[in-house]
């Protein structure tokens, strides 16, 4: 897969793509569809996704704090696009001024001559260019000038309900895992640099890792949660918690994992977490030992997780 990051000096070697875009935000269901339908033209064309980075919330202030605003951060985007059949990913450097870019100027200099697509499809709601000029109704209308075909896909519903990627964030804000894994088709999942805590875990019986996470990341509603570790390749039960260690009167909000049958030193890699639903409300405790036998209840409520539930891709 070719990773494109500037596009203005980027040369095509092909003369037609199927091309879809979009902020990708999630990669859920909904957009899966998209790659089907780009994977599914002819074989001589180049199967292109346009993406942008960073996420145009952030640039455009749309939230009024960037805790919580991506889904997946570039790096976890990019993994998880190395499990569709794409030839190509264009990340588009969003800025203040490129949001002022024309949808005909987007779609003539970048889609039609720098990426030559012949075939593009987009979502029921997927818009661009400045004031979101660029929808269905003038891919169509310009179809004949320049040559390409256009598709829209309605909407994917699970449950009746619209699949987006606000949506998504707002399960997994409200603690909803499950509902956000069937919208994402997969485990929701975190990557983080270990670092070192306060090593309370290690002194109850329960070590746990402690993730450094991008402050942009959503991160799921404060508690204790079953899940997977993968490090290495391999994959491990996890219970993982979020919250301040009400226990310990702790003043920054964390997210660790105690990782079933793990003793290795991780200080300073890399390692992903993946929620497979929400076990209890973060407690505070009267005091260590009752502390310590509820970790020893969530440790055998985790232990009854199969690894078969886990969804990566």
């Amino acid at each position: 897969m070719l990773i494109v990051h500037n596009i203005e000096k980027f040369v095509s070697d092909w003369d037609a793509s199927s091309l879809t875009l979009g902020v990708f935000d999630g990669i859920h269901i909904g957009h899966q569809e998209l790659l089907k339908r780009i994977q599914s033209q002819k074989d001589s064309y180049k199967r292109v996704l346009v993406t942008y980075h960073p996420h145009p919330d952030l640039v455009l202030r749309k939230r009024t704090e960037d805790y919580g605003t991506e889904l997946y951060t570039y790096e976890e985007k990019l993994s998880l696009l190395q499990n569709y059949d794409i030839d190509v990913v264009v990340f588009i450097e969003f800025t203040k001024e490129f949001s002022n870019t024309s949808a005909e100027d987007f779609l003539k200099h970048i889609l039609i001559e720098k990426l030559k697509a012949k075939y593009i499809v987009i979502g029921y709601d997927q818009c661009f260019g400045k004031n979101r000029e660029g929808n269905y109704k003038f891919l169509l209308e310009k179809s004949k000038l320049y040559h390409y075909e256009v598709e829209q896909i309605d909407p994917i519903l699970w449950n009746g309900e619209i699949v987006s990627s606000s949506k998504i964030r707002n399960f997994l804000k409200n603690g909803n895992i499950e509902k956000a894994n069937q919208m994402l088709g997969r485990n929701y999942c975190i990557s983080g640099t270990v670092v070192k805590g306060f090593q309370r875990g290690r002194l109850l019986g329960f070590p746990t890792i402690n993730l450094d996470i991008p402050i942009t990341k959503v991160i799921p509603k404060i508690g204790v949660y079953r899940g997977f570790c993968e490090y290495g390749g391999t994959i491990y039960k996890a219970m993982i918690n979020i919250g301040y260690n009400p226990t310990f009167n702790n003043q920054l909000m964390s997210v660790e994992a105690h990782i079933l049958d793990f003793e290795k030193n991780i200080y300073g890699e890399k390692i992903k977490i993946y929620f497979l639903d929400r076990i209890r409300d973060e407690k505070k405790f009267s005091g260590i030992e009752e502390l310590k036998e509820q970790l020893i209840k969530d440790k055998s409520i985790t232990e009854k997780i199969s690894l078969m539930e886990i969804k990566k891709t």
